[in-house]
């Protein structure tokens, strides 16, 4: 196996799955597992059917096609473009949408392949980003008229979301306003929204304040199970694994990042000469500290961004980053490191989302 390398623990992400599936399930609301920060990873989307989660959710079709084989119902998390209509109805069961146009080629597409196809649609309750905004009620009404009339096309729930783009929170008041919403067309339209999906794990502070909005019954949980941390007042939930960092990190011990040091040395803490900018046009400070012991690793901004990572030996610093380089000083480390070592790292979900979708970074998947 080679470095730099990203180690998945599939085991305690099976676990933190099979939590998160019981305490929600108490309080009626069903999880759909969200596995779109691995891309398309085949291992970790099982880790969540072994945990119970009976639904994989993904954002892009070409990574539906990984975990095809996979016996569990997809879901593409996003609209499909109109060109991949006919990818998105063989690959997915389920898929979030709000354009009535895409629906109807769905429809078309579904009808072609002898399918059923089932769309969570998406209401805007203030975050700005997708789905028809909350306040035209006859918008909404009358596009889902249209589509309970759609062959082959059914609505698995009612959706919405929060915390992404516009950073707007789920609360107690938007969730009884989707609520009424959601109550007003059923009694309109003369149907039932099976689930009512309410958000993703940041919708979770709710539940664990005990403050949950009675019918809201689905979410689309990636993080909670990923990090075992509610994010919203940034805390561990010691019932699931999880970091045993600063919480402010927001790391996890499930994914360690691996990484080879390729030069050590001693040299100042100053460049010499004039400073100019460095490799990405920015303008540089540096604190004399004198001469100082560094390593060089075998990784840099191309594969994953240094601000978003953690040593496992504290005594480690990270001093910067260039494309294929990252810098850290090891003056004060306890360990002798040499050239061949490994150093270990803890990472947060923006870093893992950039390792899970750089090619130069080997994926392996751990079960002890």
């Amino acid at each position: 196996m080679g470095y730099p390398r990203l180690e998945i623990n599939v085991r305690k992400m099976a676990y933190n799955a099979a939590v998160e599936v019981k305490s929600l399930a108490k309080l009626g609301v069903k999880v759909m597992g969200v596995n779109k920060v691995f891309n398309g990873n085949y291992d970790t989307a099982e880790a969540l059917v072994k945990g119970g989660i009976d639904t994989v959710a993904e954002s892009r079709v070409y990574n539906l096609k990984k975990i095809k084989d996979l016996p569990c119902k997809k879901c593409l998390l996003r609209s499909p473009c109109m060109s991949e209509i006919d990818d998105a109805v063989r690959y997915a069961d389920i898929s979030l949408n709000s354009e009535i146009e895409v629906i109807r080629a769905l429809s078309k597409e579904a009808v072609r392949q002898n399918k059923v196809h089932e769309i969570i649609f998406m209401v805007d309750m203030g975050d700005i980003r997708e789905g028809i905004w909350f306040q035209n009620y006859d918008e909404i009404r009358d596009v889902l008229r249209e589509v309970l009339t759609l062959p082959n096309i059914k609505i698995y729930g009612l959706g919405t979301n929060f915390n992404c783009y516009g950073t707007a929170m789920p609360t107690v008041e938007n969730g009884n306003l989707f609520l009424q919403l959601a109550k007003r067309l059923e009694d309109e339209l003369h149907t039932h929204f099976e689930y009512l999906s309410a958000g993703n794990c940041t919708s979770y502070h709710l539940i664990d304040k005990g403050i949950w909005p009675a019918g809201l019954n689905h979410l689309r949980i990636g993080g909670l199970h990923q990090y075992g941390i509610e994010y919203v007042d940034g805390k561990y939930l010691d019932e699931y694994y999880h970091s045993s960092m600063d919480v402010n990190r927001y790391v996890s011990d499930l994914y360690i990042y691996k990484a080879e040091i390729i030069e050590c040395n001693t040299k100042p803490t100053v460049p010499f000469g004039k400073l100019g900018v460095d490799a990405f046009l920015q303008s540089k400070h540096f604190d004399d500290r004198g001469p100082r012991k560094r390593a060089l690793l075998a990784f840099g901004a191309q594969d994953i961004p240094y601000a978003n990572i953690w040593p496992i030996d504290q005594k480690i610093s990270i001093l910067g980053q260039t494309s294929d380089h990252t810098i850290i000083d090891i003056e004060d480390c306890d360990k002798i490191y040499r050239v061949g070592d490994i150093i270990p790292f803890e990472i947060d979900y923006t870093a893992l989302l950039a390792a899970c979708n750089s090619p130069g970074i080997e994926k392996v998947s751990v079960r002890d």
